[in-house]
Protein backbone atom coordinates (compact mmCIF):
# COMPACT_ATOMS: atom_id res chain seq x y z
CA UNK A 1 0.00 0.00 0.00
CA UNK A 2 1.43 3.08 -0.91
CA UNK A 3 2.35 5.61 1.95
CA UNK A 4 3.14 9.58 1.61
CA UNK A 5 7.03 10.64 2.97
CA UNK A 6 8.28 14.06 3.41
CA UNK A 7 11.32 13.61 0.61
CA UNK A 8 15.00 15.17 1.59
CA UNK A 9 17.03 15.21 -1.41
CA UNK A 10 20.97 14.28 -1.01
CA UNK A 11 23.66 13.99 -3.45
CA UNK A 12 24.34 10.87 -1.23
CA UNK A 13 23.02 7.47 -1.38
CA UNK A 14 21.33 6.26 1.69
CA UNK A 15 21.29 2.31 2.04
CA UNK A 16 19.54 -0.23 5.11
CA UNK A 17 21.71 0.02 8.23
CA UNK A 18 23.42 2.94 7.05
CA UNK A 19 24.18 5.49 9.55
CA UNK A 20 24.68 9.14 8.35
CA UNK A 21 25.27 12.34 9.94
CA UNK A 22 23.37 15.50 8.63
CA UNK A 23 23.64 18.98 9.48
CA UNK A 24 20.03 20.79 8.45
CA UNK A 25 20.01 24.36 7.81
CA UNK A 26 17.95 25.10 4.93
CA UNK A 27 13.94 26.29 6.14
CA UNK A 28 12.72 23.82 3.87
CA UNK A 29 13.91 20.99 5.69
CA UNK A 30 14.49 22.44 8.76
CA UNK A 31 10.65 22.46 8.77
CA UNK A 32 10.61 19.00 7.62
CA UNK A 33 12.60 17.99 10.92
CA UNK A 34 10.28 20.20 13.13
CA UNK A 35 7.39 19.07 12.30
CA UNK A 36 8.74 15.55 12.18
CA UNK A 37 9.83 14.77 15.66
CA UNK A 38 7.18 17.57 17.07
CA UNK A 39 7.89 20.37 19.31
CA UNK A 40 10.33 18.43 21.82
CA UNK A 41 12.67 17.06 19.48
CA UNK A 42 15.40 15.67 21.62
CA UNK A 43 12.85 13.98 23.60
CA UNK A 44 10.99 12.56 20.43
CA UNK A 45 14.25 11.20 19.41
CA UNK A 46 14.73 9.35 22.50
CA UNK A 47 11.84 7.75 22.94
CA UNK A 48 11.15 5.59 19.11
CA UNK A 49 8.01 3.72 20.12
CA UNK A 50 5.98 7.38 19.83
CA UNK A 51 5.73 6.25 15.82
CA UNK A 52 8.06 6.26 12.93
CA UNK A 53 10.12 9.18 12.50
CA UNK A 54 11.48 8.74 9.14
CA UNK A 55 11.50 10.57 5.62
CA UNK A 56 12.91 9.86 2.38
CA UNK A 57 16.40 10.25 1.27
CA UNK A 58 16.42 9.57 -2.43
CA UNK A 59 19.64 10.98 -4.52
CA UNK A 60 19.96 13.76 -6.65
CA UNK A 61 20.76 12.84 -9.96
CA UNK A 62 21.11 16.45 -10.89
CA UNK A 63 20.99 19.59 -9.16
CA UNK A 64 22.61 20.90 -5.98
CA UNK A 65 22.15 20.31 -2.17
CA UNK A 66 23.18 23.86 -1.13
CA UNK A 67 20.18 26.59 -0.88
CA UNK A 68 22.18 29.72 -2.12
CA UNK A 69 19.40 31.78 0.40
CA UNK A 70 21.41 29.67 3.13
CA UNK A 71 24.47 31.82 3.26
CA UNK A 72 26.51 28.46 4.01
CA UNK A 73 29.68 27.28 2.18
CA UNK A 74 30.94 24.78 0.61
CA UNK A 75 31.17 23.18 4.04
CA UNK A 76 27.48 22.39 4.09
CA UNK A 77 27.81 20.70 0.74
CA UNK A 78 26.53 17.08 1.94
CA UNK A 79 23.25 18.66 4.31
CA UNK A 80 20.93 17.88 1.61
CA UNK A 81 19.35 21.26 1.21
CA UNK A 82 18.47 21.44 -2.65
CA UNK A 83 19.10 24.93 -4.42
CA UNK A 84 16.59 27.38 -4.20
CA UNK A 85 16.45 30.91 -4.53
CA UNK A 86 14.79 33.31 -7.32
CA UNK A 87 12.66 33.06 -10.28
CA UNK A 88 13.51 30.24 -12.42
CA UNK A 89 15.32 28.64 -9.79
CA UNK A 90 14.90 24.65 -10.32
CA UNK A 91 15.01 22.28 -7.64
CA UNK A 92 16.86 19.39 -8.38
CA UNK A 93 16.51 15.67 -10.29
CA UNK A 94 15.91 12.75 -7.92
CA UNK A 95 16.29 8.78 -8.59
CA UNK A 96 12.95 7.20 -8.27
CA UNK A 97 14.09 4.57 -5.90
CA UNK A 98 15.21 5.72 -2.32
CA UNK A 99 15.63 4.93 0.94
CA UNK A 100 13.65 5.69 4.39
CA UNK A 101 15.96 7.36 7.12
CA UNK A 102 15.05 6.73 10.61
CA UNK A 103 16.21 9.64 12.99
CA UNK A 104 18.48 8.02 15.93
CA UNK A 105 19.91 11.22 17.45
CA UNK A 106 19.47 14.60 17.12
CA UNK A 107 21.16 18.11 18.54
CA UNK A 108 18.75 21.31 18.06
CA UNK A 109 20.49 24.95 17.71
CA UNK A 110 19.07 28.33 18.94
CA UNK A 111 18.88 29.48 15.51
CA UNK A 112 16.62 26.49 14.26
CA UNK A 113 19.20 24.41 12.87
CA UNK A 114 19.33 20.59 13.44
CA UNK A 115 22.47 18.14 13.89
CA UNK A 116 20.42 14.58 12.90
CA UNK A 117 22.17 11.06 12.61
CA UNK A 118 20.08 9.31 10.80
CA UNK A 119 19.81 5.61 9.82
CA UNK A 120 18.68 3.72 6.49
CA UNK A 121 15.83 1.67 6.90
CA UNK A 122 13.83 -0.05 3.72
CA UNK A 123 13.75 0.45 0.19
CA UNK A 124 11.11 2.10 -1.57
CA UNK A 125 9.61 3.60 -5.12
CA UNK A 126 8.32 7.00 -5.63
CA UNK A 127 4.95 6.06 -7.46
CA UNK A 128 3.89 9.96 -7.08
CA UNK A 129 5.91 12.79 -6.03
CA UNK A 130 3.83 16.31 -5.24
CA UNK A 131 4.48 19.40 -6.89
CA UNK A 132 6.27 21.93 -5.10
CA UNK A 133 7.10 25.72 -5.65
CA UNK A 134 11.29 26.24 -5.82
CA UNK A 135 10.96 29.97 -4.92
CA UNK A 136 9.10 29.21 -1.64
CA UNK A 137 11.86 28.67 0.94
CA UNK A 138 9.75 27.15 3.89
CA UNK A 139 8.01 24.35 1.09
CA UNK A 140 9.38 20.62 0.80
CA UNK A 141 8.61 17.71 -1.74
CA UNK A 142 6.15 14.61 -0.43
CA UNK A 143 5.55 11.71 -1.94
CA UNK A 144 3.81 8.38 -2.37
CA UNK A 145 6.07 5.57 -2.06
CA UNK A 146 5.61 1.88 -1.95
CA UNK A 147 8.03 -0.40 -0.34
CA UNK A 148 10.61 -2.97 -2.17
CA UNK A 149 10.71 -6.35 -1.21
CA UNK A 150 14.00 -7.86 -0.35
CA UNK A 151 14.55 -11.30 -1.79
CA UNK A 152 17.54 -13.76 -1.54
CA UNK A 153 17.70 -14.46 -5.35
CA UNK A 154 19.42 -17.53 -6.63
CA UNK A 155 22.79 -18.50 -5.11
CA UNK A 156 23.18 -15.84 -2.79
CA UNK A 157 25.23 -17.28 -0.19
CA UNK A 158 27.81 -18.02 -2.87
CA UNK A 159 27.83 -14.72 -4.03
CA UNK A 160 27.87 -13.01 0.12
CA UNK A 161 31.14 -15.67 0.39
CA UNK A 162 32.89 -14.09 -3.08
CA UNK A 163 32.30 -10.19 -1.64
CA UNK A 164 33.33 -11.18 1.77
CA UNK A 165 37.01 -12.51 0.28
CA UNK A 166 36.87 -9.20 -2.18
CA UNK A 167 36.12 -6.78 0.13
CA UNK A 168 38.62 -8.41 2.68
CA UNK A 169 41.72 -7.99 0.28
CA UNK A 170 40.15 -4.59 -0.55
CA UNK A 171 40.15 -3.70 3.18
CA UNK A 172 43.90 -4.84 3.23
CA UNK A 173 45.13 -2.57 -0.13
CA UNK A 174 43.58 0.49 1.23
CA UNK A 175 45.14 -0.31 4.34
CA UNK A 176 48.53 -0.47 2.43
CA UNK A 177 48.47 3.34 1.52
CA UNK A 178 47.09 4.63 4.24
CA UNK A 179 43.06 4.40 3.67
CA UNK A 180 40.53 2.13 5.21
CA UNK A 181 36.57 1.71 4.10
CA UNK A 182 33.84 2.93 6.12
CA UNK A 183 32.79 -0.46 7.40
CA UNK A 184 32.87 -2.40 10.64
CA UNK A 185 35.39 -5.23 10.22
CA UNK A 186 32.74 -7.66 10.90
CA UNK A 187 30.77 -7.98 7.96
CA UNK A 188 27.28 -9.17 8.63
CA UNK A 189 25.99 -12.85 8.07
CA UNK A 190 22.91 -12.29 6.26
CA UNK A 191 23.50 -12.07 2.54
CA UNK A 192 20.79 -9.35 2.37
CA UNK A 193 23.00 -7.71 4.92
CA UNK A 194 26.59 -7.84 3.69
CA UNK A 195 24.83 -6.79 0.77
CA UNK A 196 24.01 -3.60 2.01
CA UNK A 197 26.79 -3.05 4.28
CA UNK A 198 29.81 -3.55 1.64
CA UNK A 199 27.82 -0.96 -0.92
CA UNK A 200 27.87 1.42 1.48
CA UNK A 201 31.24 1.05 2.71
CA UNK A 202 32.97 0.69 -1.06
CA UNK A 203 34.33 4.04 -2.60
CA UNK A 204 32.45 4.38 -5.61
CA UNK A 205 30.58 6.77 -7.39
CA UNK A 206 27.00 7.84 -6.44
CA UNK A 207 25.57 6.33 -9.81
CA UNK A 208 27.12 3.01 -8.92
CA UNK A 209 25.93 2.85 -5.88
CA UNK A 210 22.41 3.83 -6.88
CA UNK A 211 22.61 0.73 -9.00
CA UNK A 212 23.28 -1.28 -6.27
CA UNK A 213 20.60 0.32 -4.12
CA UNK A 214 18.41 -0.63 -7.13
CA UNK A 215 19.34 -4.10 -7.58
CA UNK A 216 16.25 -6.01 -7.66
CA UNK A 217 17.72 -9.26 -4.89
CA UNK A 218 20.88 -9.69 -2.61
CA UNK A 219 22.11 -11.85 -5.34
CA UNK A 220 22.06 -9.42 -7.68
CA UNK A 221 23.57 -6.62 -5.75
CA UNK A 222 26.31 -9.10 -4.22
CA UNK A 223 27.11 -10.21 -8.27
CA UNK A 224 27.92 -6.27 -9.11
CA UNK A 225 29.37 -5.29 -6.03
CA UNK A 226 31.69 -8.29 -6.72
CA UNK A 227 32.51 -6.67 -10.23
CA UNK A 228 33.08 -3.29 -8.69
CA UNK A 229 35.62 -4.69 -6.44
CA UNK A 230 37.31 -6.76 -8.49
CA UNK A 231 37.93 -3.11 -10.67
CA UNK A 232 38.88 -1.35 -7.45
CA UNK A 233 41.03 -3.61 -5.97
CA UNK A 234 43.01 -3.71 -9.66
CA UNK A 235 42.98 0.14 -9.06
CA UNK A 236 44.42 0.21 -5.44
CA UNK A 237 46.71 -2.26 -6.49
CA UNK A 238 48.13 0.14 -8.95
CA UNK A 239 47.71 3.62 -7.51
CA UNK A 240 49.42 5.60 -10.46
CA UNK A 241 46.38 4.62 -12.57
CA UNK A 242 43.73 7.66 -12.45
CA UNK A 243 40.98 6.09 -10.55
CA UNK A 244 37.72 7.82 -12.57
CA UNK A 245 34.44 7.68 -11.71
CA UNK A 246 32.86 4.36 -13.93
CA UNK A 247 29.08 4.72 -13.31
CA UNK A 248 26.85 5.45 -15.96
CA UNK A 249 24.23 8.18 -15.89
CA UNK A 250 20.89 6.81 -14.67
CA UNK A 251 17.65 8.38 -16.61
CA UNK A 252 15.29 6.79 -15.09
CA UNK A 253 14.83 9.45 -11.98
CA UNK A 254 11.81 12.03 -10.90
CA UNK A 255 12.07 15.23 -11.56
CA UNK A 256 10.89 18.02 -9.06
CA UNK A 257 9.54 20.34 -12.37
Amino acid sequence: MPLALPIFPLNTVLFPGMTVPLHVFERRYRRLVSELLGPDPEVAAAQPGQGPRRFGVVWIELGQEVAAESGQGAVDADTGAPTTGGPGTALPRISATGCTALVRDVRVYEDGRYDLVVEGGARFTITDLAEVDASSPEEYSTASVSFLPEPLGPDAEEHAERVRDLFGTYSQRLASIGMSPDASPELPKDPIALSYAVSAATVLDQAEKQRLLEAEDAATRLAVTARFLRRENRLVAAPTLPNLPAGPFLNNGVSFN
